[in-house]
C-alpha cells in the first residue's frame, strides 16, 4: 500500500486563503492514485465560505480524507502529523506558516506569487506551483515527496540561520563597527 500524503493547510477559514484549492489538489492526487488527506487549521472567519468547503468535500467524495480542525494553539504539534504545508494563497507577505514549518523539518509547496514565492526561493524549503493551477501543484507535491529529506534538511538550515541568536550575532557585529 503506498503511503499517506498528508497536506497541511494552516490559515484563517476565508476565500483569499483558497481552501478550496487545497481540496481540488487532494482529489487530483487521489485521481493519480495517490493516498492523499487534508488537515486544515484556523479560526472560521467566513461561515458561508466553510459551508461551500463542506459542500465542496462532499461533492469530492472527500469525507474521512479531509479534517478542519479550527483555531489551533499546537501548531508546533500540528506540524509533525504532515508531510507538507501548502500556501495556495496569492497575498501573502511574508508567510509566518512557512517558517515555522521550516523550523519544524516540513517542506512547503506555495504559490510562485508574493512573499510566498520569495520565502520558498530564500529557505530553499520546499517548490512553487502556478497560482490556481492544480497540475502544477500536483507536480510540486510529486517533487516533494521524491526528495523530501533535502527539503526537511534545507528548512531546518534556514530555520537555525534566521533563529535569534544568529540574529543578535549579526546585529552585534553590525553595531560594533559603528563609532
Amino acid at each position: 500500500m503506498e503511503k499517506t500524503i498528508v497536506i497541511g493547510h494552516i490559515a484563517l477559514i476565508q476565500r483569499s486563503k483558497k481552501q478550496w484549492f487545497t481540496l481540488d489538489l487532494i482529489k487530483a492526487l487521489q485521481k493519480k492514485g495517490y493516498n492523499a488527506v487534508g488537515i486544515f487549521a484556523g479560526e472560521c472567519r467566513e461561515p458561508e465560505y466553510m459551508e461551500e468547503l463542506t459542500q465542496k468535500i462532499t461533492q469530492y467524495g472527500l469525507e474521512g480524507r479531509t479534517v478542519f480542525l479550527g483555531r489551533r494553539n499546537d501548531i508546533p504539534d500540528l506540524l509533525k502529523t504532515i508531510d507538507m504545508l501548502i500556501i495556495p494563497s496569492a497575498f501573502e507577505g511574508f508567510p509566518l506558516a512557512g517558517l515555522e514549518a521550516a523550523a519544524a523539518g516540513v517542506p512547503v509547496i506555495a504559490c510562485d506569487a508574493a512573499g510566498a514565492k520569495e520565502f520558498i526561493q530564500a529557505s530553499k524549503d520546499g517548490l512553487t506551483f502556478k497560482e490556481d493551477d492544480v497540475d502544477s501543484a500536483v507536480v510540486a507535491v510529486e517533487g516533494i515527496m521524491k526528495d523530501r529529506e533535502a527539503f526537511q534538511k534545507a528548512g531546518e538550515d534556514f530555520a537555525a540561520e534566521m533563529g535569534n541568536e544568529k540574529y543578535a550575532l549579526r546585529l552585534e557585529q553590525i553595531f560594533s563597527g559603528i563609532q
